[in-house]
């Protein structure tokens, strides 16, 4: 039960108390009381301020001594010399959980090594304090209060998230906050995140245990620098991979990345190809681009997994359909050519100079439900391939309605705007049928317009369920990954069998 772990508490605190907030704005403190305002945080907010009577409305307290109630939670961003003096105060009023945003800890200074670190874990250690941090933003979790619609428990990102099973722990305060800072541009919803810094008290391999019985996480994502417990680590994530998909970025192995991590967290980063055998080892998904890692969670989250490596594509033009079996080749899976009697229901269906083989090219052929529906159910339940990427998912009524804001156009035409209502209607009964079908036959679909990602249609393309993509290299890498991991669960099976 993972409300008996302790980071549970750290994510569902009933009071939190800050050290160094003010009204003006300009301090991480602040930013982060205004970001359980804005997350409808219903629990005691407690500023703690030498001088000030309030911040963004909340009565200020000179000291944590003066707090009425020992709060579950202290959040300290503070010049790092005095922080060993406000562990102690905490550890006196008795409390127990600390999120340490402030760095200044592990680095180097001058020619003396700083030793602040080992300062405020023995503080923490006799008062049997846990904290999160140094060098960190915080946390996010988008089920506190049991999925309340329009409540989370966040100190790290600045905008609302929907709600999601996609979970991030992350060495990088960065990575696990602003990647979400353009909600409206990517599809996958979070869980909940867990910035661990420079990790002097608590690691990602405590968050790696947490989330593995987190009923609200199914898939799990990680930024790693380094690993202080890989044995540890190694045994959790064998256990976690097959039952949670894990996704990895590791940063480190270079001359430059490992001088960069040196001075942000001072982390001393590991050969990278011992990394990339225990991330083989493990099934973990590795990539090391922050796209690919995002557009990986995306189609893990969804829930529906290829059983094998066969892609089926399809698609209303030559040029695109060619770069995707040519890359999914490339990238380790199968294009297979589909049997006669298949492509002899294709050929039925389609005009004259289509392609029935696969790639499948339907050419310019307006006949939408036979484009959106038809076709991909074919293939789904031919039990011939375990993947579908689609290509050519374009709204005409858009580039219509474009023309339509010229006069010329506007008089002559022969077409008009199309009423949302009608175009809402019919973005459902073409998207929600093969949404359906992808669950039933157990075979993702992936698709692929060139238009905006917010053009009016996409949009309805997305809200309606689809796995959007703006072209189509992206789709294809990440597939690529989701089927390796496929493999890897596969032989594990296997092997559990034998």
């Amino acid at each position: 039960m993972t409300e008996k772990h302790f980071l549970y508490h750290f994510l569902n605190p009933k009071s939190v108390a800050f050290y160094g907030a003010n009204n003006k704005g300009g301090s991480l403190a602040a930013i982060q009381i205004m970001n359980l305002i804005k997350s409808g945080y219903d629990g005691h907010i407690y500023p703690i301020h030498l001088e000030l009577e309030s911040v963004m409305g909340y009565k200020a307290y000179k000291t944590i001594a003066d707090i009425p109630e020992v709060p579950d939670l202290v959040v300290i961003v503070l010049p790092a010399k005095i922080v060993p003096q406000i562990f102690k105060e905490c550890g006196e009023k008795g409390v127990k959980r600390i999120i340490l945003i402030s760095g200044g800890f592990r680095e180097l200074l001058d020619d003396r090594k700083n030793t602040l670190t080992e300062e405020i874990c023995q503080i923490a250690d006799k008062y049997r304090m846990r904290f999160i941090g140094p060098n960190c933003l915080g946390v996010f979790n988008n089920w506190y209060r049991n999925g309340n619609e329009n409540q989370a428990f966040n100190t790290a990102i600045w905008e609302i998230l929907k709600k999601g099973n996609f979970s991030i722990a992350s060495q990088s305060g960065t990575l696990s906050s602003h990647i979400w800072f353009d909600p409206k541009n990517i599809d996958l919803g979070l869980s909940k995140s867990l910035s661990v810094g420079n990790e002097a008290n608590i690691d990602i391999v405590d968050c790696l245990e947490y989330y593995k019985d987190d009923p609200d996480t199914h898939v799990i994502g990680l930024y790693i620098e380094e690993l202080k417990r890989g044995r540890k680590f190694l045994e959790l994530a064998k256990k976690t991979s097959p039952n949670k998909p894990i996704i990895a970025i590791y940063v480190g192995g270079s001359k430059a990345g490992n001088r960069a991590l040196q001075s942000h967290t001072g982390s001393l980063s590991g050969d990278t190809r011992i990394y990339d055998a225990l991330f083989r080892e493990t099934g973990i998904i590795s990539t090391e681009y922050v796209q690919e890692f995002l557009d990986i969670a995306l189609i893990l989250s969804r829930g529906i997994l290829p059983k094998g490596n066969r892609v089926g594509i399809i698609t209303n033009s030559g040029g695109p359909g060619a770069m995707i079996a040519n890359n999914a080749e490339k990238k380790g899976m199968i294009v297979p050519e589909l049997s006669n009697s298949l492509q002899m229901e294709l050929k039925e269906m389609l005009p004259a100079n289509a392609s029935y083989r696969n790639p499948i090219d339907c050419a310019f052929d307006m006949n939408l439900p036979y484009f959106y529906i038809t076709i991909p159910e074919i293939l789904m339940k031919s039990g011939e391939i375990d993947a579908i990427i689609q290509y050519g998912v374009v709204g005409f009524q858009d580039v219509m309605d474009d023309y339509l804001k010229y006069d010329q156009i506007a008089k002559n035409a022969e077409f008009g705007h199309q009423p949302d209502e009608i175009m809402d209607s019919l973005a459902k009964k073409l998207v929600q049928p093969t949404v359906e079908n992808s669950k039933k036959y157990s075979v993702p679909i992936l698709h692929v317009s060139p238009m905006p990602f917010n053009s009016p249609w996409s949009k309805r393309l997305r809200e309606n369920g689809f796995n959007l993509f703006k072209l189509w290299d992206r789709p294809v890498n990440a597939l690529a990954k989701v089927c390796k991991y496929v493999r890897f669960k596969g032989k594990l099976l296997e092997g559990r069998k034998n």
